[in-house]
């Protein structure tokens, strides 16, 4: 629901969350990865070396520590409400198409969506 941190935020601390939440996953990737905003509010991570459950520890670390967080808004001070995060993962090697593994990591997400959210799901488990 990140539409809801702009509306009540505005879109200045929105791009400072979205950009703090790239940050704590750039950290969690050990520079063994590549993160890249692909949309809206959702990031595309291409892990080196780490086979599809070490990604989807990692993505769930990083899940587990922004939620355990409270965050300010800069421009008057105010806490804002929880910020959480879905994630879909799946192993690129596993299709024949890279668009295919995309395809099948955003089925994942929206799982994770459809299941409660704040959570990290598989494509391999799901498919």
């Amino acid at each position: 629901h990140f539409k809801h941190v702009n509306d009540t935020h505005g879109h200045d601390t929105g791009d400072r969350v979205l950009k703090f939440v790239a940050g704590l996953l750039s950290k969690a990737s050990n520079d063994r990865c590549h993160v890249a905003r692909h949309g809206g509010e959702e990031f595309v991570m291409l892990f080196r070396g780490k086979s599809a459950a070490e990604a989807c520890e990692a993505v769930d670390s990083v899940r587990e520590d922004l939620a355990s967080r409270s965050l300010v808004n800069r421009t008057n001070g105010e806490r804002m409400e929880r910020v959480s995060f879905s994630a879909g993962v799946a192993n690129v090697l596993f299709y024949e198409d890279p668009r295919a593994a995309l395809k099948a990591a955003d089925r994942a997400l929206y799982l994770a969506k459809e299941h409660g959210r704040n959570r990290v799901y598989l494509a391999a488990e799901v498919d």
